[in-house]
């Protein structure tokens, strides 16, 4: 009978001191280092061709923008590893943001670094139309640098300085997620990558020798100049992309022709490093960008495809995922695409994505 007795009592002091915690975090809104209460995003980028989270490792600041239960704006919040010091690199990494009880809905934006350096550093920006206090959701985009206004004659040029992009990764939840003053909620965004690397080779097969990085003229037209809150893309400029870095790369053994004889050099291969906004797939390929290389001293455009046709080619590389084209580009973001002429026609190009062994050739009867 003691023990049972000893039980309860043990019991009921648990229950006691249960509800005084209760209550005591319910009337703490300035000091929650002892309660866990408000709310705690994580944050998960998994929505990439490897399938894993890489959040950790590849996101170095993330900024959430608060609206209300109608999506009209709150608030913001933003963090980012600097220098020694990189919470987001711990996989219990969450967010804490003391937010009033109520019904939350939110855009998250991430970056390799803070939004500030961003602004401060030289290239190209993703800049934000910053929210202000009850404006709606669907008012929030964000503009890369371009200059001038894009048209489909006259292509505006965006503004690299031989700097790549700053990486942009982009979230949204619609559905309101609750807070309280008396409990904590957790919840989880998803990331999608929306800043593409292309890394773009041509070689010419007859006579390798010949091969100049600086006779060739490489661009990307896309209408891809401005992101909407909801991660769509509003086409209605259009932007030309140039390389922001060439090179050349030599071969280590002496250059033979088709027949094997000696050229008498070293073949030499042109490189070319873009990178570029969200690319789409639309229905009608004439909507889609365009990759095109053009041989300066003849004026003769010698490559000239469509680059999402080109890109998902792999979207079925492996058997055991099968995605759409769109999933794919949006999934990827690491691409090669190395183009063979023969007497400065192309003859094929090899396609293939990084990380991953997925590659294919496409023969130039076949573009």
């Amino acid at each position: 009978m003691k023990r049972t007795v000893n039980k309860w009592l043990f019991r009921l002091c648990c229950l006691l001191t249960a509800a005084v915690a209760s209550t005591s975090c319910s009337m703490m809104h300035d000091d929650l280092d002892d309660c866990p209460i408000g709310l705690y995003l994580a944050f998960e980028y998994d929505y990439n061709l490897q399938r894993a989270d890489m959040f950790g490792d590849h996101v170095g600041s993330v900024t959430v923008y608060v609206y209300d239960e109608q999506g009209r704006y709150v608030t913001k919040q933003e963090e980012s590893n600097t220098g020694s010091y990189s919470p987001l690199s711990s996989p219990l990494y969450r967010m804490h943001m003391n937010l009033q009880p109520g019904r939350y809905k939110f855009i998250v934006l991430a970056g390799q670094k803070s939004y500030g350096e961003q602004l401060s550093g030289p290239g190209a920006n993703f800049v934000r139309t910053e929210p202000q206090p009850g404006e709606s959701m669907e008012q929030f985009a964000v503009t890369l640098d371009h200059e001038g206004t894009g048209t489909a004659d006259s292509p505006a040029p965006v503004l690299h300085e031989g700097q790549p992009l700053d990486t942009l990764w982009h979230g949204i939840e619609t559905k309101a997620i609750a807070v309280y003053d008396t409990k904590p909620t957790y919840h989880t965004i998803s990331l999608t990558r929306d800043t593409k690397k292309i890394n773009v080779s041509l070689r010419e097969i007859a006579d390798p020798t010949q091969m100049d990085v600086d006779d060739y003229a490489m661009t990307i037209t896309d209408r891809n100049a401005r992101i909407l809150w909801d991660n769509a893309v509003d086409e209605t400029e259009t932007l030309v992309y140039t390389p922001h870095a060439t090179w050349e790369t030599t071969d280590r053994t002496p250059a033979t022709d088709l027949n094997g004889h000696p050229l008498g050099g070293y073949g030499k291969t042109a490189h070319a490093d873009f990178m570029t906004s969200r690319i789409l797939y639309h229905e009608d390929a004439a909507d889609d960008g365009v990759l095109s290389i053009v041989h300066t001293p003849s004026g003769r455009e010698v490559v000239r495809v469509n680059l999402p046709d080109m890109l998902s080619r792999l979207c079925n590389a492996e058997d055991y995922y099968r995605y759409s084209p769109q999933e794919f580009l949006d999934r990827g973001y690491d691409y090669s695409l190395d183009f063979y002429l023969l007497n400065g026609e192309l003859q094929y190009v090899d396609i293939s994505i990084s990380v991953l062994s997925w590659s294919v050739r496409v023969q130039f009867e076949d573009l």
